[in-house]
């Protein structure tokens, strides 16, 4: 019996640490709100609010007000993501704070075949702050994030910056954005150090078509376009693995149609290596609040993501 459980936690303990290897810190490359969800997060040169902190801080001071941002997405399996964070814009300074929540504990803990002992955990965290400064010529900004990770009874801490620049350009019909994101350093994770998914990135926002229906002056409509090319700074774990890390470079796109400035329609698109290659998404606009929700298929047959949100100008 000994041996028994000495094998079954080798196992438990093996399992565990191809886990965190395979996984590392995948959740930042999933982008805590819908807005950015339902645009394949071709977000690099598109003002968010407090999810800027994500892909370029330097936004965080082109928001033409104080944000407050709340997000949940319902996973795959039993997993859940919630957001929250607040952008504080005076003048041409602005300063964002976040929590970013990534949680599944469906996963069950045996020590002998037959029936579980429970279940047990895998958890992510992300605490992030961000500095943002608007020189009228160009942005600039950056965050810092504190990062935990959980899985089994295993804990890893550690830490990761991003910073970046945008640019608006006639008469903020265009706006370009670079960025640098996820570069720190984990601590070890059972035997491996979890990887963060460092990358540059680099992105455009556009509007290129806006009209006014003829019979309906009060009808106008505009289209927009991003796109963001990434080139990932980690290497793969293991070239065998698929769906965790890609170090390829790859394009997301996205498209937002807005009617009368009060109903946004949203499509993205992702190359690459992904599971996810499409999102829809759609929004409805107050003067004070924005209602958000996203849909993202995914490939592998495993299910459909589902994601809400709100922001709150003031």
């Amino acid at each position: 019996m000994k041996v028994l459980f000495s094998i079954l936690s080798i196992l438990i303990l093996g399992s565990t640490s191809m886990l965190a290897q395979r996984a590392g810190v995948d959740v930042l490359n999933f982008a805590p709100n819908p807005e950015a969800l339902s645009l394949s997060e071709a977000t690099t040169a598109i003002p968010q609010g407090a999810s800027s902190i994500f892909t370029n801080p330097a936004l965080l001071s082109l928001m033409p007000n104080s944000t407050l941002n709340l997000g949940y997405s319902r996973m795959i399996g039993d997993a859940n993501n919630i957001f929250s964070g607040a952008n504080f814009r005076k003048n041409n300074r602005a300063i964002s704070i976040s929590v970013y929540r990534s949680g599944d504990d469906g996963f069950e803990q045996r020590d002998s075949p037959g029936s579980s002992n429970g279940n047990f955990s895998v958890e992510y965290l992300s605490i992030g702050s961000a500095l943002s400064y608007d020189f009228d010529y160009f942005a600039i900004g950056a965050s810092a994030q504190y990062i935990y990770q959980e899985i089994y009874l295993d804990k890893s801490t550690g830490y990761s910056f991003n910073a970046g620049l945008a640019r608006e350009l006639l008469d903020k019909k265009l706006t370009l954005g670079a960025s640098v994101v996820n570069i720190g350093k984990m601590n070890k994770l059972v035997t491996t150090e979890p990887k963060l998914p460092a990358a540059f990135r680099l992105g455009a926002s556009v509007d290129v078509l806006e009209f006014t229906p003829p019979k309906n002056s009060n009808l106008p409509i505009l289209l927009s376009i991003s796109s963001d090319f990434v080139h990932p700074l980690t290497d793969t774990p293991d070239e065998n693995e698929v769906g965790y890390f890609n170090d390829k470079d790859y394009f997301n796109f996205g498209m937002i149609l807005n009617v009368a400035e009060v109903v946004e329609l949203k499509g993205g698109y992702k190359t690459g290596d992904t599971a996810r290659p499409i999102s829809f998404g759609a929004g409805f606009i107050t003067d004070l609040i924005t209602f958000n929700y996203a849909i993202i298929p995914f490939n592998t047959g495993f299910g459909t993501v589902h994601s809400i949100g709100i922001q709150y100008k003031f």
